[in-house]
């Protein structure tokens, strides 16, 4: 740090900057490139990286969020990949608890196991193919459901982005229909295609629908306290 003489100057001229400090006029050169650490540029570039793929994921999975616009959501999208991404993506093949990913919520209001009362089981059923297991199960039992539910509409979506760059690559979606009843409904194994290249991430989301069913018209119960939508799954393919 210098201190001006003569001329008192504020502002920047080129690459030196006038200023005061302390009611003393000064002046200091700006270095040309700013030394970063590793652990700085990480931190940075982990940071762009979550809030990119956040926006991947979440326009990838529009058909399933009830409230997209929630900021509170959306944050805790970030959050939970920034720290997955900071913790170092650990390769996986079969679909596996993911830590920070597996669970995760994309509905502040209610989780799935708050409506839904039975386990779903995703598995690898081939190359690029992925599965949901639902098992057998009495509706009336399984869910919990808001008075006049006709039907429920229970949705699956996997998803897929890039790791390196947040890029979103791929989605496919099946959506199965239940009757609301208290008779058996035999198991079904729902199929999801979803090419998974090296370097990727992808999740297995379920969400479900309400309906009701007047003479005529039908008509999906909005509240958000009966539209869960949460990740069940997920795969980590290494680079």
């Amino acid at each position: 740090m210098g201190k001006q003489k003569g001329l008192y100057v504020h502002g920047k001229d080129g690459n030196t900057l006038y200023y005061s400090w302390k009611g003393i006029p000064c002046e200091r050169t700006i270095p040309a490139n700013v030394y970063q650490s590793p652990v700085v540029v990480a931190h940075k570039n982990a940071n762009g990286l979550s809030t990119t793929m956040g926006a991947s994921f979440r326009k990838l999975l529009d058909d399933v969020i009830a409230c997209p616009k929630s900021m509170g959501m959306q944050t805790a999208v970030r959050q939970a990949l920034l720290r997955w991404l900071k913790a170092g993506p650990v390769p996986s093949l079969p679909p596996a608890d993911i830590p920070f990913i597996s669970g995760l919520n994309f509905n502040e209001v209610v989780a799935l196991k708050d409506c839904l009362h039975m386990p779903l089981t995703v598995s690898i059923a081939g190359p690029g193919t992925l599965s949901v297991m639902v098992p057998q199960l009495i509706p009336a039992a399984a869910f919990t459901a808001p008075p006049q539910t006709a039907y429920i509409q229970l949705k699956f979506v996997a998803a897929c982005c890039d790791i390196l760059t947040g890029e979103a690559l791929q989605k496919n979606a099946c959506n199965v229909v239940i009757p609301y009843h208290a008779e058996n409904i035999p198991p079904q194994t729902i199929t999801l295609s979803l090419q998974m290249p090296a370097g990727s991430l992808s999740i297995i989301v379920a969400a479900i629908e309400y309906f009701t069913n007047t003479p005529g018209t039908v008509s999906l119960i909005s509240s958000l306290c009966y539209r869960p939508s949460q990740v069940i799954g997920g795969v980590v393919t290494p680079s």
